[in-house]
């Protein structure tokens, strides 16, 4: 009402205005509290696709930024162990780092990486590159393909503080799981995306 006031214009033009800023992702309508600007940027592929997000960010612009929170190596862990597929005794790096755009955290991504794949990781990691150029480019595993579980679940309070959104707030958690030539498992990543600015899609073809 104030808008139509202010430029005297009728309230299908401001409704059609703010339709098309929802559509464009410049404004998100939360049900009973009100219409916000949002500075987010919004990450829309198909699921095979979701890891060019780099491409995606360079398309509108913007150039992805990391921040490392941990690098670590792992001894004696179980949970690993296990979802690794690796043996007793053997080592396994883990990352934990965000992904930006203009500052704002798009991705949290904890990166467990086999230690015999990965020899002296913490002193040739660059806290700015890109995974897989670490891994293909300078470890030379090149990855053969991979296995992708896409599962909705609501924020932990340690994963919604990093990523900037309220605990228990709806995310993208998608596991992943790196294969090299040889069919052995030489990564695994676990991925969270908000989903308020993310969308996946998925395609079904008919034949």
């Amino acid at each position: 009402k104030e808008i139509c006031h202010m430029f005297s214009i009728s309230p299908t033009v401001v409704k059609k205005a703010y339709e098309d800023l929802i559509t464009q992702h410049m404004i998100k309508r939360i049900k009973g509290k009100g219409t916000y600007v949002t500075n987010r940027f919004v990450f829309k592929s198909q699921m095979h696709e979701f890891y060019q997000i780099d491409t995606k960010l360079n398309e509108k612009g913007l150039h992805p930024t990391y921040q490392t929170i941990l690098l670590d190596l792992i001894h004696e862990d179980i949970t690993v162990y296990r979802m690794l597929k690796i043996e007793h005794g053997d080592l396994c790096y883990l990352i934990i780092r965000l992904v930006k755009a203009n500052g704002n955290p798009i991705m949290l991504q904890k990166i467990y990486l086999v230690e015999k794949y990965f020899h002296e990781l913490h002193q040739n990691f660059d806290h700015h590159e890109r995974l897989y150029d670490l891994i293909e480019n300078k470890y030379h595993q090149h990855i053969k393909h991979m296995h992708n579980t896409f599962s909705p679940i609501n924020a932990s309070s340690d994963e919604a503080l990093l990523l900037k959104i309220k605990p228990d707030d709806a995310i993208y958690f998608v596991r992943s799981k790196l294969m090299n030539e040889n069919d052995e498992m030489i990564g695994y990543i676990l991925n969270y995306f908000p989903g308020d600015f993310t969308e996946l899609e998925v395609f079904v073809h008919a034949l």
